[in-house]
């Protein structure tokens, strides 16, 4: 029987789209308001929002069994390849982000984005950070990992992290579009991907693939969603003033099945 095949990552696309997209229009930060639930951007009358939902069309790929059976640890977890998950139509780990950026800066947020190894899995796989922001990564597992993270083939870090190890902390810079991948050499089934952005409007989808995107001045925006095996799509959304809640500009964004 032959081997399941393997999906090609796809991290070009997101870097050719934030490079090749004009700054169309201008977001501001609101001040006053109610912050969301998620930290960011402040809801205000001034502004709007984008609601939506991220879907697959047609049969998703198997998610084929992976063999961890080299770490005792690690064969404890028996779940399948998360390389696509989709739940009821709806697709998980999409990165999804106004495209258009922003004038102005953003300054980094002081919290660091964190990523944790447990079972052997890196969660969440996907995250999106605003460069010069911090990222943390945290071993809970009583194993000895590595963490390798790759911009392109160019290698910026590769440290040990043993169990009970503290934290790894790196400062990630880089322009927006840029996609830092994670490995462990140790054990070659782990993954994430840490989508750096120019601007604090991204979100990343969950198992019900919805998304919202708040703080949004009036004006048209182009919406971009990417998944590091699924690749990219975009779609174009009006957001009006006070377009929040119930009002907010609406998006679905549909990926499908690679080509064979």
């Amino acid at each position: 029987m032959a081997p399941p095949r393997r999906h090609r990552r796809h991290t070009a696309p997101l870097l050719a789209a934030a490079a090749l997209t004009a700054l169309a229009a201008v977001i501001v930060l609101a001040r006053g308001g109610d912050a969301d639930a998620d930290g960011g951007a402040a809801v205000s009358k001034t502004t709007g929002s984008v609601r939506g939902v991220v879907t697959f069309k047609g049969t998703p790929p198997e998610r084929t069994p992976i063999d961890r059976s080299s770490d005792p640890h690690c064969a404890g977890n028996t779940a399948p390849s998360e390389d696509v998950v989709v739940t009821d139509g709806k697709l998980r780990d999409v990165l999804v982000r106004v495209a258009n950026g922003s004038a102005g800066e953003h300054a980094a947020p002081t919290e660091p984005v964190v990523i944790h190894q447990h079972d052997c899995a890196y969660t969440p796989r996907v995250v999106g950070i605003v460069a010069g922001q911090k990222l943390q990564i945290v071993n809970g597992d009583p194993t000895f990992h590595n963490v390798r993270g790759n911009l392109g083939k160019r290698i910026l870090f590769n440290l040990p992290q043993a169990a009970e190890a503290a934290p790894i902390e790196r400062d990630v810079s880089g322009k927006a579009g840029d996609v830092v991948s994670l490995a462990c050499d140790v054990h070659p089934w782990m993954h994430a991907w840490v989508a750096i952005q120019d601007h604090p409007f991204f979100t990343v989808t969950g198992a019900d693939g919805a998304f919202e995107l708040t703080g949004l001045a009036p004006g048209t925006y182009t919406i971009e969603a990417w998944h590091p095996t699924l690749g990219l799509q975009t779609t174009k959304v009006k957001v009006k003033k006070g377009g929040n809640g119930k009002k907010a500009a609406k998006a679905t964004l549909t990926f499908s099945a690679p080509a064979e």
